[in-house]
C-alpha cells in the first residue's frame, strides 16, 4: 500500500501517460424497411470514432462505450438507400434511442442526410440532468466555467461578506455553494470523470479552474446519480474535455474591459480585466496518423479584485484652513481622502490543458493529459482599506496527470482502466518588506526599538535602525539578530537555529559574531576549525512573484498601528517627542463640552484621542501582519477500473472499483506573534527537536547542543511518533479510500430501471486514543504507568484517565491504531415511459461523504502530550473516528415534451441530512476541550420546474425551484466559533435558504446575423435573526432566529456579437454586459433595520467627535463592499479556423 505511487508510475508507464476522454453513453435503436419489417445485418456506423454494430435477426443493434459528444451516425444496407443521422448527441451514461427505416435504393449509392435532434425528454433519464455543450458555452456570457453553477437553480453561492458565511472560505480561495439545502462540498467535481476536489478543506476554488477551449460540455445532476458516483452528497458536475479531431483546429479569443473603460465607465477602468484564450488540436501526420492532440489555455488578470464606490466625505488638506475646522464638521479621519471609485487587492490565474489521443484501433485506445493551474490573489479585506502591505496573499497550485485505457473485449463488453496524481497547492502569507532599504525588513524594525522608551524602530527612515543602550548609557548596541526566527542581519532571509553555533563574545552586543571576537570551537563533520561556524540555516523563505514571504515567526500584530496609534508610533521616532509636552505619543485631542462643541476650536487634532482616553475604534491598520499564515500540499494518486457489459438486449451491468491514497501537508499558525500561544496545526507526525544525537539537556549524558537541535524540523536520530505505521518520519498523514459499486440498467419499450449499490471504505492511517479495552476514545486520553519502559500500554499496568501520581511526570497515554470503516449506500431510479414524449422519474438513494481531512487531523500530532494539547492547542481537536455525513434523497417527476421544440417537467424532492460534522464538548480533568465528531443534522425540500426549448433559432432553459432547507448548524466549524450550550438543538432555516431560486439561459440570433446570449436569474434574499430592543440596547431575538430575509437578488447578463467568415476561418467581435439593468443587490443587511445602507439610529448616534457617546467617525459607515458588483462591459474578438 506504501508503495502506491510507484504503482501508479508504473501503470503511466504502461499505459503510455494515458488519460481518459471522457465517460460514455450508448446508441441504439431498430433497423426496419418502410414497412417495419426487421433489416437483419443492416450496418451501423460511427466514422469519427470508428465504431460501429450489425443489426441482429429482429434488426435490432446497440453501440456501447461511445465517447460523450456530438457525432454522425450512418447505416447502409445493400439494396437501400444509406442513411446519415448528423450531429447526433451522447450524452453522459445515457442511451440514444436511433431508428431507423430505409427506403430501397432507386439509384446505386443514394444517400440522404438527416439533422439529428436529440429528444427533449430522454427516456433513460431517471432523475433531474443538465448538459450544456461547448456551443452553448461559447453563445452565453460566461467567462469562466465556475459561472456555470449559478445558471442551475436550487444551487446558492455564498460569498464572503454574507450572514452564515464560511469563516476564512474566500480568504482560501474556496468557493461556497450548496446545492437542495445541502452543506456547501457535497459536490462531486470532476473533469472526465476523475475527481478534482480538495480533500484536505473540501470543495474547488481559485486552484481549479478549467480553461473555456478545454470544455466540449458540462453535466450536472443535482441528486439522483447512480451508485457510480460516490464520495457527494448533494450533486455531481463533470466536465468532459476536448480532444483533438483529423481535420486541424484552432481558437483564440480575447476579452477586456478597455471598451467598457473608455465609455466612461470608471469601474471598468479600475478593473482592468484582461483575458486570452487559445486551443488548437489535430492529428499527427504521417505514421503518427493514429495519434491526435488538443492544447488550451487561459490567462486572467484583474487590476484590482474588488471596486466599490465611496461617498464623497473625506478629508481636504486645506491650507487656508490651519484648524482643520471644515474636516472637523465633516467628521472625517485624515487618511480617508479618496472619494468615489477605489479598486483593492488583484488576481492573477493561468492554466494550460493537453491531451494526447491514441486510436490503436477501433476496440482499443488510449489518451494522456496535463493540466496545470497557477491562481494568485490579493483579496478584500476592511482591516486594509487604507494601507495593505501586510495583508494576505493567496496562491493556489494544480498539477493533474492522469490517464486511460479503453479496451472492448467484445461488442458487448468493454472495461476501462484509469489513472490520475492530482496535486493541490496552496500557499497564503504576507511579503517581506524593507520600506527603507536599510537592509533591515519592515517586521525587524517593528520588532525591534531605536532606543529606550520607543516601541519600534523606524521603516521608512533608513538613518534610524534597532539599537538598545547599556545600563550605564554610555555604549551603543545595535540590534542584529532576531530571536524567534534566528534570522540576523545581512544574512539570506530565512529561519536560523542559533543552537548549533559556536558560542563567541560578542563585545558589540549585537548579537551575532563579528571579526575580532573569540568564539568556542564545536566538534563534528558540520564544522571546521579555524574559523567560526554560525547557525544553521534551517529553511530560506519562500521565493516568489519577485519576493521573498515570511515565515509565521517573523509575524507582527496590526493592533498597535491601528487608527490612530501608527501617528503615535510616528511621533515615537522623533527624539524630540520625549521632551514636549505630549510625551512619546502623538497629539491628543482637547475634546468636546457638554453641548458636543469643541472646546479648543483651535486644536486641528479632532481625530486623535481625546485627554481622557476617548477615540474613534474603527480597526483600519497601517502596520503589522495579517492572522495567519498557512500552507498546504495535497497529493492523491488515484487508480479506477470500471466494467461495462450488455448483459441481454434488456440489461446492462456496470461495475468498478476506485482507490485513492492521499499524502497531506498542512500548516497553518493564526495569530503568529503570540509565539508559542498561537494556535497552530499540522500534520506533520510529532517528533522530539533533540539534534541526532536524540538527548536533551535534561539526560545525564547530555554534553552541548548538536547540530539540528531546536532547529523546527526533523533530523534523523530524532524520536518521532510512527502515527501511520511506515516505520519512517513524515511531514504528511495519508489517508486512504477505497470504493466499489454495482449498476444495473433494464430497459424496455415502456420502463427504464437504474439499480445499484455502493460501498464506500476509509482508512484515516493515523493513531487514536483508546482505553485498556483496545476500544477508542477519541475525546479522553487514558494514561498508564509505563512500568517496562517500552513506551506501550501492557496488561497489568495501572491504567486511568486521569493522571496518577505514581504515573510520574507526562505520563504516556494509551494508542490503537486506525481501522477502516465503510458505508453502503443503495440507489434505485425508473423512468416510466408514459407516451413517446412524457416519463414520470421517482429515484431514492441513500449518499455517503467523507468528512474533510481538517477536521480528521487537526491537532492530532500532540496527542502524544495531551496537556500541552489543551492548554496550547485552544480546546480543539480533530477525530480520526469521524463517520461519513449521510443523505437520504427521494425525488418524483413528469417530464413532457410538448410539440417539436418544447419540453417541461415539473418535480419535487425531499432530502434529510444527519452525521453532518460537528465538535462535542469534553472535559478531561481540569481541562475542557471540543472534538470534532458527527452530529448535525438538516432537512430540505422543494419543487422544480424546467421549461426548455430547442430549435434552430431559438435555445433557451428556465429553471425555477422553491425549496426550504433547515438545519441544527450552519457549517462544521460554527460549533467551534460559536457559544457552548449544553441543551438538544433544534432546527432552523439556514444562511442558505432561499425560498425561491429562478434561472434562465437563451441564446439566438437577430438581424444581420447578430447573435444574442441571455442568462438571469433571480433569488430570494437570505435569512437572518432580526434585532430587537432589549431596554435601550439592541440584541439579537434569538428566539427567532433566521426568521427575517434579506432583499432579493436580481441579475440579468447578456453578450451580443457578429462574426464575419473568410473561407476555414470566422473572426467574431461582441460585448458581453453583466448586471445589464445595473441592479444593486445586497450581500449584507444591517439585522436591526433590514437595510444595507442604514445600521439603524442605535449606532448612528455613536458617530460624532470622540468622547463618553461617540466613537465612529462619519465615514465608518460608508461600507460599499456590502452591494454585489454594478454593471460590467467586456469587449472580445474571437478567431476560429476549423
Amino acid at each position: 500500500m506504501k508503495n502506491y505511487s510507484k504503482i501508479v508510475h508504473f501503470l503511466f508507464l504502461v499505459v503510455v501517460q494515458i488519460v481518459f476522454a471522457g465517460t460514455d453513453g450508448t446508441i441504439r435503436g431498430r433497423i426496419t424497411d418502410v414497412d417495419q419489417s426487421p433489416l437483419p445485418g443492416a450496418q451501423v456506423y460511427i466514422p469519427e470514432l470508428e465504431q460501429g454494430a450489425i443489426a441482429d435477426f429482429d434488426g435490432n443493434y446497440i453501440i456501447l462505450n461511445v465517447a460523450v459528444g456530438s457525432y454522425d451516425v450512418s447505416v447502409n444496407m445493400m439494396g437501400y438507400r444509406k442513411e446519415t443521422r448528423k450531429n447526433v448527441k451522447v450524452m453522459m451514461d445515457q442511451t440514444v434511442w436511433l431508428n431507423f427505416r430505409l427506403p430501397v435504393a432507386a439509384v446505386e449509392g443514394e444517400e440522404v442526410e438527416v439533422i439529428g435532434e436529440r429528444p427533449l425528454v430522454e427516456k433513460g433519464t431517471t432523475s433531474k440532468k443538465i448538459t450544456i455543450d461547448k456551443e452553448a458555452v461559447e453563445a452565453l456570457p460566461i467567462r469562466d466555467m465556475s459561472e456555470l453553477y449559478s445558471l442551475q437553480s436550487g444551487v446558492v453561492q455564498v460569498v464572503g461578506q454574507q450572514q452564515g458565511a464560511i469563516k476564512d472560505h474566500e480568504e482560501r480561495g474556496l468557493q461556497e455553494i450548496h446545492v437542495r439545502g445541502g452543506r456547501s462540498g457535497e459536490i462531486a467535481y470532476m473533469i472526465d470523470g476523475m475527481y478534482i476536489r480538495n480533500p484536505i478543506y473540501g470543495g474547488i476554488g481559485t486552484g481549479t479552474r478549467l480553461n473555456l477551449f478545454a470544455i466540449k460540455e458540462f453535466d450536472w445532476q443535482p441528486g439522483g446519480f447512480n451508485a457510480e458516483y460516490g464520495d457527494a452528497q448533494s450533486a455531481v458536475s463533470n466536465m468532459h474535455t476536448n480532444s483533438g479531431k483529423k481535420k486541424f483546429s484552432y481558437g483564440f479569443k480575447y476579452s477586456t474591459s478597455l471598451v467598457g473603460a473608455s465609455l466612461g465607465n470608471e469601474y471598468d477602468e479600475l478593473r482592468g480585466y484582461n483575458d486570452y484564450n487559445l486551443g488548437f488540436g489535430g492529428q499527427f501526420p504521417g505514421f503518427l496518423n493514429k495519434l491526435y492532440y488538443w492544447i488550451s489555455g487561459q490567462h486572467t488578470t484583474y487590476e484590482n479584485y474588488r471596486i466599490y464606490k465611496f461617498d464623497d466625505n473625506v478629508y481636504v488638506d486645506d491650507p487656508e484652513d490651519p484648524f482643520n475646522g471644515d474636516n472637523r464638521d465633516r467628521l472625517v479621519q485624515p487618511w480617508d481622502t479618496e472619494a468615489g471609485w477605489r479598486g483593492f487587492g488583484d488576481e492573477k490565474t493561468w492554466d494550460v490543458f493537453g491531451k494526447l489521443t491514441y486510436k490503436f484501433s477501433n476496440r482499443l485506445r488510449f489518451n494522456a493529459s496535463y493540466w496545470q493551474v497557477a491562481a494568485h490573489r490579493k483579496g478584500f479585506n476592511q482591516r486594509y482599506l487604507y494601507w495593505d502591505d501586510g495583508q494576505n496573499e493567496l496562491f493556489r497550485d494544480t498539477y493533474r496527470y492522469s490517464g486511460e485505457m479503453n479496451h472492448s473485449l467484445t461488442s458487448n463488453t468493454f472495461y476501462t482502466l484509469r489513472v490520475s496524481q492530482f496535486v493541490q497547492k496552496q500557499f497564503q502569507g504576507v511579503r517581506w518588506k524593507d520600506s527603507d532599504n536599510d537592509g533591515y525588513p519592515d517586521w525587524f524594525e517593528w520588532r525591534y526599538s531605536a532606543g529606550p522608551n520607543r516601541e519600534m524602530s523606524d521603516h521608512n527612515n533608513p538613518f534610524v535602525v534597532p539599537y538598545t543602550i547599556s545600563e550605564n548609557a554610555d555604549t551603543l548596541f545595535y540590534t542584529k539578530r532576531d530571536d524567534r526566527s534566528g534570522w540576523f542581519y545581512g544574512s539570506i532571509p530565512g529561519l536560523y537555529n542559533w543552537e548549533s553555533a559556536e558560542e563567541f563574545t560578542d563585545k558589540n552586543g549585537n548579537g551575532v559574531w563579528d571579526e575580532g571576537e573569540s568564539w568556542v570551537e564545536k566538534s563534528g563533520s558540520q564544522y571546521t576549525d579555524g574559523q567560526w561556524d554560525g547557525p544553521e540555516l534551517v529553511q530560506e523563505l519562500y521565493n516568489r512573484d519577485g519576493d521573498y514571504w515570511l515565515e509565521p515567526e517573523m509575524y507582527q500584530s496590526y493592533e498597535p498601528f491601528a487608527d490612530y496609534r501608527h501617528i503615535d508610533l510616528q511621533y515615537d521616532q522623533d527624539p524630540w517627542s520625549e521632551e514636549n509636552r505630549f510625551g512619546s505619543t502623538g497629539p491628543r485631542y482637547s475634546g468636546v463640552s457638554d453641548n458636543g462643541e469643541p472646546r479648543d476650536p483651535t486644536n486641528p487634532f479632532y481625530y486623535m484621542p481625546t485627554w481622557d482616553g476617548y477615540a474613534w475604534e474603527e480597526g483600519s491598520v497601517f502596520g503589522g501582519h495579517d492572522r495567519f499564515y498557512a500552507t498546504s500540499n495535497a497529493v492523491t494518486n488515484e487508480i479506477r477500473l470500471d466494467v461495462t457489459s450488455q448483459i441481454t438486449d434488456r440489461w446492462k451491468l456496470r461495475t468498478g472499483v476506485d482507490y485513492k491514497f492521499h499524502q497531506l501537508d498542512f500548516y497553518e499558525v493564526k495569530e503568529p506573534w503570540e509565539g508559542e500561544a498561537a494556535f497552530s496545526q499540522t500534520f506533520a507526525e510529532f517528533w522530539i527537536d533533540s539534534g541526532p544525537d536524540g538527548l536533551l539537556p535534561t539526560d545525564a549524558d547530555y554534553e552541548d547542543a548538536d547540530f539540528g537541535e531546536n532547529n523546527g524540523v526533523w533530523d534523523s536520530g530524532e524520536e518521532y511518533r510512527d502515527s501511520n505505521g511506515n516505520g519512517k518520519w513524515d511531514n504528511f498523514r495519508e489517508p486512504t479510500e477505497f470504493s466499489a459499486y454495482i449498476q444495473n440498467t433494464f430497459e424496455v419499450p415502456w420502463m427504464v430501471i437504474n439499480a445499484g449499490v455502493r460501498i464506500d471504505a476509509v482508512n484515516y492511517n493515523t493513531e487514536i486514543w483508546a482505553d485498556t479495552l483496545g476500544e477508542f476514545t477519541p475525546g479522553i486520553p487514558w494514561y498508564f504507568d509505563d512500568v517496562n519502559e517500552d513506551g506501550n500500554w501492557d496488561s497489568g499496568e495501572e491504567a486511568s484517565t486521569q493522571v496518577e501520581q505514581s504515573f510520574g511526570a507526562n505520563p504516556p497515554v494509551i494508542f490503537e491504531q486506525s481501522k477502516w470503516f465503510y458505508k453502503i449506500s443503495p440507489r434505485l431510479g425508473f423512468s416510466h415511459v408514459i407516451t413517446d414524449r412524457a416519463t414520470f422519474t421517482f429515484n431514492y438513494g441513500l449518499y455517503y461523504q467523507t468528512p474533510i481531512y481538517q477536521n480528521v487531523f487537526l491537532q492530532t500530532n500532540r496527542l502524544e502530550d495531551p496537556a500541552e494539547l489543551f492548554e496550547e492547542g485552544e480546546g480543539l481537536i480533530g477525530n480520526a473516528t469521524m463517520n461519513a455525513s449521510r443523505t437520504q434523497s427521494y425525488s418524483a417527476a413528469f417530464n413532457i415534451q410538448v410539440g417539436r421544440h418544447w419540453a417541461y417537467t415539473v418535480g419535487a424532492w425531499v432530502k434529510d441530512n444527519d452525521q453532518w460534522a460537528t465538535s462535542k464538548f469534553y472535559r478531561s480533568g481540569v481541562y475542557s476541550y471540543r472534538v470534532f465528531s458527527n452530529g448535525d443534522y438538516g432537512s430540505a425540500k422543494g419543487i422544480d420546474l424546467t421549461l426548455e426549448r430547442r430549435g434552430k433559432f431559438v435555445n433557451s432553459l428556465i429553471q425555477y425551484t422553491y425549496s426550504i432547507a433547515k438545519g441544527n448548524s450552519e457549517y462544521d466549524w460554527a460549533s467551534v466559533e460559536g457559544l457552548y450550550v449544553d441543551a438538544p438543538s433544534q432546527e432552523f432555516l439556514m444562511p442558505y435558504d432561499r425560498p425561491h431560486d429562478l434561472t434562465m439561459s437563451l441564446y439566438t440570433y437577430l438581424p444581420f446575423g447578430i447573435n444574442v446570449g441571455l442568462t438571469g436569474m433571480y433569488q430570494s434574499g437570505y435569512p437572518y435573526t432580526p434585532m430587537i430592543y432589549n431596554g435601550d440596547t439592541p440584541q439579537a431575538d434569538v428566539k427567532n432566529r433566521n426568521t427575517k430575509r434579506s432583499p432579493s437578488t436580481q441579475m440579468v447578463n447578456m453578450s451580443l456579437s457578429k462574426g464575419f467568415k473568410f473561407k476555414d476561418f470566422k473572426v467574431s467581435m461582441g460585448l458581453s454586459i453583466y448586471n445589464l439593468m445595473d441592479m444593486k443587490n445586497a450581500f449584507y443587511v444591517y439585522p436591526l433595520t433590514g437595510k444595507p445602507d442604514d445600521p439603524g439610529t442605535y449606532y448612528t448616534q455613536w458617530v460624532g467627535l470622540p468622547d463618553a457617546k461617540h466613537d465612529k467617525s462619519g465615514s465608518y459607515y460608508d461600507r460599499p463592499w456590502v452591494n454585489a458588483s454594478p454593471r460590467e462591459i467586456n469587449f472580445n474578438i474571437r478567431v476560429d479556423f476549423r
